[in-house]
């Protein structure tokens, strides 16, 4: 039952930060991100350029590399997504490492080579009632944190 809801969340995630690519926006209560993807109204749109600070990441270690990109909050599902640039895979491993080091369990990892260039890692963390995916292919790394 884990692994499948770990599957299951990395898949969200990915979902999450491919789903909106390219949409036109109008005028049906929809929003821009800051790369003009489109996004419910109801998002709660987090300043780029530094860490957010909020009840989803107020256990979270901050990463010591990366840009934040652009995040949201969905008070109807209650997550935060963020997603960072600059990363490596190495950054990327360091970051699960402190996540660990602060007390998060690894429950699911899994990771595919897309092609020579680079790797797909998946990895599931959990801490009392806070689980993070972190989703992390070619320079883009995405956490998707749910309370």
């Amino acid at each position: 039952m884990k692994k499948a809801c770990g599957v299951f969340l990395v898949a969200m995630l990915i979902a999450l930060m491919t789903a909106c690519g390219n949409t036109s926006l109008s005028d049906n209560g929809v929003n821009a991100d800051h790369s003009g993807n489109a996004l419910p109204e109801n998002f709660v749109m987090l300043d780029t350029e530094e860490w957010p600070e909020n009840e989803y990441t107020a256990n979270i270690p901050q990463p010591e590399l990366g840009t934040l990109l652009r995040g949201w909050i969905d008070p109807d599902k209650e997550y935060c997504h963020l997603e960072l640039s600059d990363m490596t895979q190495f950054k990327s491993e360091q970051y699960i490492k402190a996540l660990k080091e602060s007390g998060f369990s690894e429950v699911e990892k899994v990771s595919e080579e897309i092609n020579d260039d680079y790797i797909s890692v998946g990895t599931l963390l959990t801490k009392d009632s806070t689980t993070i995916s972190i989703s992390y292919a070619d320079d883009l790394f995405g956490m998707y944190i749910k309370r």
